[in-house]
């Protein structure tokens, strides 16, 4: 008898270690002008999440105000705010180092991701 409480308590914290485990992450970085990180921070990683998903859930927990205009573009973040009059300033998104070639509401995010959100001009 034991014996089977020995083994039932050696599994039982081996799934406790195997919890404890660290979260998978996707890691976000915000950037004004001069390529300064103005935020950066990590979400969690959710199944189907896109890069949208998580910067809302990232911006919202970190107490960061933001700004959509409709629900697939961004206008500000904190302070950093783009120029959607005139197109001078405006946010760019990069994958893992790569220029982004979809927006964030459509781009999928996988655990250690990147995703930089810069300013940019076009001088």
């Amino acid at each position: 008898m034991k014996k089977i409480l020995a083994l039932v308590l050696a599994l039982m914290m081996v799934f406790a270690f195997a919890a404890c485990g660290k979260a998978e992450t996707v890691k976000f970085a915000v950037s004004d002008l001069e390529g300064n990180v103005a935020y950066e921070f990590e979400v969690e990683l959710e199944e189907n999440a896109t890069a949208g998903v998580l910067l809302e859930k990232g911006l919202a927990a970190n107490g960061i105000d933001y700004e959509q205009v409709d629900t697939t573009m961004i206008q500000r973040i904190g302070d950093l705010e783009q120029d959607s009059v005139n197109w001078t300033v405006w946010w760019s998104v990069y994958v893992n180092g790569e220029y982004g070639q979809v927006g964030l509401w459509e781009q999928p995010v996988a655990a250690g991701d990147l995703i930089e959100i810069k300013l940019e001009n076009t001088f």
